[in-house]
């Protein structure tokens, strides 16, 4: 077997056709590798879930050339509207105010589109199809890889594990999942709705919040409306108090409607039509929330990228971009060490970690704020949103906060070139809820 590929360039096989992996592998065909990439999925997936893409995110699709594809989902005038579980209003937010200006609101399916189609012709995608043993050597990597035509064990110079939080590469050649990865102790439930609720248009974003539960509903532009669920893994019941957030996953696993009627039941307003969208639509995401870190992502000719690496939780606001970055940057990092691999990996990952490590410590600090814990947090996160709903208030928070951030923030360590692409280069999104400011039909202040 031969790890060097037809045309004499190095062979790298990419696990995972997600932001992370898709991104490498362009970066590392850029580098002059033939590259492989595997998808446990019989199809390219669609679709998806909000996400928030970083300055530094959107530098690295620029160098990829894909960020001129990318546009906003969210008005530039939109509000973030706090209700309580009684359904009333308790804060509206300039989501200007709320974020980085030069961060773009997506759908994690554009970035995965915009990326699939700037894919190289050369670069071989193989769906359905996954690993299943992997054999370190010193030079090289032997995978066997099961497909549609059963198993088959293959060669390669680099094998790059893009499969997420729940990474079967980590699995096989660092370790157990439980050695690296850290509960919060919170469940996560998402769904894409059927329709939006009664009274909302596009461009709304409603957060229904209390102590220990919460949710985020998203009316993005040209997209059914996305919704998750936070809350504390102790809200199950007695039964699974003290014990560890992936308990109370599998349990919502199980039941995912179920669970939600049982810890957002006594919610008013919006919260019966949502949870009766969330019915209808059959098809959830239940997790935990939860950081991987790991001492090193790289193992001889075995590397880590994105979530399988470093997953920082949806706490972060960072998860997208990292997963850009890193991948973007792995094949600058290998291309710079000729004839050595590992130098590269090693350059990669020290030019990267302290973005991640970063992240990691944000999320740790904003779980309360996107969660509080107990009736006196969510008092305190309420009269903060209030303060920020009067304008001056928010625009002299958001300056605070910019100055506090600086030019070191988060990331931005991980960019070897380039600066965030033009601005003007971005499509704006125009929806209806962006010709006035005016709230959602939620209730009564």
């Amino acid at each position: 077997m031969e790890g060097t590929g037809r045309n004499g360039r190095p062979r790298a096989l990419v696990v995972g056709a997600g932001v992370a992996g898709l991104a490498a592998a362009a970066s590392l065909h850029r580098a002059g590798w033939s590259v492989v990439v595997c998808e446990r999925a019989a199809q390219r997936r669609t679709g998806g879930y909000f996400v928030r893409l970083a300055p530094e995110g959107l530098a690295a699709a620029d160098r990829l050339g894909v960020s001129h594809t990318l546009r906003t989902r969210l008005p530039v005038d939109g509000i973030i509207t706090g209700v309580d579980a009684r359904g009333r209003t308790v804060s509206r937010v300039e989501a200007s105010l709320a974020d980085d200006p030069d961060a773009l609101a997506l759908v994690r399916g554009d970035l995965e589109a915009a990326l699939w189609a700037a894919r190289p012709d050369e670069v071989a995608v193989r769906f359905a199809t996954v690993p299943r043993r992997v054999h370190p050597r010193r030079d090289a990597v032997d995978v066997v890889l099961e497909g549609p035509d059963g198993p088959a064990i293959e060669r390669f110079d680099l094998l790059v594990g893009a499969d997420g939080v729940r990474s079967a590469v980590r699995g096989m050649v660092f370790g157990p999942e439980s050695e690296f990865r850290h509960e919060f102790d919170h469940v996560v439930i998402s769904a894409v709705l059927p329709r939006l609720p009664a009274g909302l248009r596009e461009g709304d974003y409603v957060v229904p919040a209390e102590a220990g539960r919460t949710a985020h509903l998203m009316a993005v532009e040209e997209h059914a409306p996305v919704v998750f669920f936070t809350f504390r893994a102790d809200l199950l019941g007695a039964d699974l108090a003290g014990a560890d957030g992936r308990d109370a996953a599998a349990r919502a696993a199980a039941d995912p409607v179920g669970t939600l009627r049982r810890v957002y039941g006594d919610f008013a307003g919006l919260m019966p039509e949502i949870l009766d969208g969330v019915q209808e639509a059959g098809t959830t995401h239940v997790d935990t929330v939860a950081q991987i870190r790991l001492g090193s992502w790289r193992r001889g000719r075995v590397v880590l990228v994105g979530d399988a690496a470093w997953c920082p939780t949806l706490y972060s606001g960072q998860g997208s971009a990292l997963a850009l970055v890193g991948g973007e940057t792995l094949g600058t990092h290998v291309a710079a060490h000729p004839g050595d691999v590992e130098a590269g990996l090693a350059s990669w990952e020290a030019a990267h970690r302290p973005a991640a490590v970063a992240a990691h410590s944000a999320a740790r600090r904003s779980r309360h704020f996107f969660l509080p814990g107990n009736r006196a947090v969510a008092a305190l996160r309420r009269t903060a949103l209030r303060i920020a709903s009067w304008r001056p208030a928010g625009r002299l928070l958001q300056a605070v906060a910019s100055l506090a951030s600086g030019p070191g923030s988060a990331g931005r360590g991980a960019q070897d070139s380039g600066t965030p692409p033009d601005r003007r280069d971005v499509h704006p999104t125009a929806t209806s809820g962006s010709r006035s400011v005016r709230p959602p039909a939620l209730g009564r202040p």
